[in-house]
């Protein structure tokens, strides 16, 4: 029985020689190499401004550590951190120490005339911290995070109490201001802008090259494009220098969100690719939606834990997930079990369909394109996973102390390129052939499209996966089915 084909706009990766599409995935490859060179010679991400402090009792026996000013700042700076970094006595030992610390928090604004003002509107904040120590060193505690710089400068004092336990263990604190480079923050606006530009005229040739067609002769892949490059100008945010602008934690929690629901909706796109190919009859209940409540719960998840800390900073500055780690684990082991159901859901369906259809002329060619540029996304978008984070992605720092966006430029511009150039090079292949219009029915139908080939066997059917023998007999049924429904 023949397979059941789905009519639809002959796309440009069926005219493509072997030589042509790698020509396609070189231009990718080398425009995605150039620009992790260009993030390499990009000015690191974070500027960070130490101060050592002794410890020094005050006249009613507490600890005060104060450092007079942050670094001048600017609202290209974003965000701006606290970190307390104890330094041991006794470097010899080769015990492990646990303590636990509360420190008071207090911290002011400079404003222009250098007058100090407060601000929080109530006492002193405080958590309670555990601090562990080895014989090298001790974990850096995240004192204060500010989420958006709304003042040029800042000053801080922390209190400690417990001064015994304390002095007894540390000579001295370090107290590390961190903020992202300017330099860093003009590099990101600068590159944003071009690849919302690239994406902006991307959007455009692609929707005028399809307008011709009705919607419903699009390819599956067609279709799928034409929603992604839209969310891929959200991905590159036009909305982004608002964040310099508004002094507000909201601009960047909209960047989190935009950045999540294109990664989200990527999923979605594998998902469908690798399952409609095989399958015509695509009804909502049964195709999409168990699909979508897969990738909607990931994306749920996502928001949640990227926001978590943002929004209790907003009137906290001190807050840290590690106080409400209980909650936060439990959301982090179900985003892992619904992505390692996410991981074998894809994997079932791409074994499933190259089964099914590795030798099925074009078939297996649409297979193959996808496969690849999956794979490549994935294993750069892991490679980075891994490399940021290391083994500690399975425990509680994965979120870390220091919560920037990008560990580098290099980072951030990998990750852009990625997802930019990729997309770009898929919308390229997915776009109508120059005689699409001439078959306007029956281009992605391959039986059709065979009739018009050339009866030798070229290089191009290899890579289509069909011999001579087998493209007649795949016509010839085709045709007869027409036949018989004339009748």
């Amino acid at each position: 029985m023949p397979r059941e084909i789905e009519a639809g706009v002959q796309m440009k990766l069926y005219t493509l020689t072997k030589r042509r599409l790698a020509m396609v995935f070189v231009m990718f490859m080398s425009f995605f190499i150039i620009s992790v060179t260009a993030g390499l010679a990009a000015p690191d991400v974070i500027y960070t401004d130490s101060h050592n402090v002794k410890l020094i009792k005050n006249e009613y026996g507490s600890l005060v550590l104060s450092v007079n000013t942050s670094p001048i700042l600017t609202p290209l700076n974003q965000q701006l951190w606290l970190l307390a970094t104890p330094v041991l006595v006794n470097k010899d030992s080769n015990d492990t120490v646990d303590i636990a610390v509360t420190p008071q928090i207090n911290f002011f604004h400079v404003d222009s005339e250098g007058h100090e003002q407060s601000e929080l509107s109530g006492p002193p904040l405080s958590h309670r911290r555990q601090l562990t120590c080895t014989s090298e060193k001790c974990d850096s505690l995240l004192l204060l995070h500010l989420g958006y710089i709304n003042h040029s400068e800042y000053k801080v004092t922390v209190k400690l109490d417990n001064t015994d336990e304390v002095t007894n263990l540390f000579e001295s604190i370090t107290l590390e201001f961190k903020t992202y480079k300017s330099a860093f923050t003009q590099v990101e606006i600068w590159f944003r802008t071009v690849f919302l530009a690239l994406t902006f005229i991307f959007t455009i040739w692609y929707t005028r090259s399809l307008k011709p067609y009705h919607w419903d002769d699009w390819s599956i892949e067609q279709k799928w494009v034409m929603i992604l490059l839209p969310l891929l100008l959200l991905y590159n945010n036009p909305l982004f220098p608002l964040a310099f602008i508004v002094a507000s934690f909201a601009p960047f929690m909209v960047d989190g969100i935009f950045q999540a629901t294109f990664l989200a909706t990527l999923l979605l796109y594998y998902l469908c690719i690798y399952h409609s190919i095989r399958e015509v009859k695509r009804s909502f209940v049964r195709f999409y939606l168990p699909k979508i409540l897969l990738v909607c719960l990931i994306w749920l998840i996502a928001v949640v834990l990227s926001t978590w800390q943002a929004v209790n900073e907003r009137t906290d500055p001190t807050y840290n997930y590690r106080v409400d780690t209980v909650n936060f684990m439990g959301l982090k082991v179900v985003l892992f079990v619904l992505a390692a159901l996410y991981t074998l859901f894809l994997f079932y369906l791409f074994i499933t369909a190259f089964i099914e259809l590795r030798n099925v002329a074009y078939f297996g060619l649409r297979l193959r394109f996808a496969a690849v540029y999956m794979v490549v996304i994935f294993s750069v978008s892991l490679a980075i996973l891994i490399l940021r984070f290391g083994t500690q992605i399975l425990d509680e720092s994965f979120v870390s102390e220091i919560s920037t966006r990008y560990g580098s430029a290099a980072e951030f511009l990998s990750l852009y390129g990625l997802m930019n150039f990729s997309l770009y090079a898929m919308a390229y292949v997915y776009s109508p052939s120059k005689n699409a219009l001439s078959e306007s029915r029956f281009p992605d139908n391959p039986a059709v499209s065979m009739l018009n080939e050339s009866d030798s066997e070229s290089d191009s059917d290899i890579l289509y996966g069909r011999s001579k023998d087998e493209k007649i007999d795949y016509s010839v049924n085709f045709m007869g089915n027409l036949d018989a429904d004339s009748d």
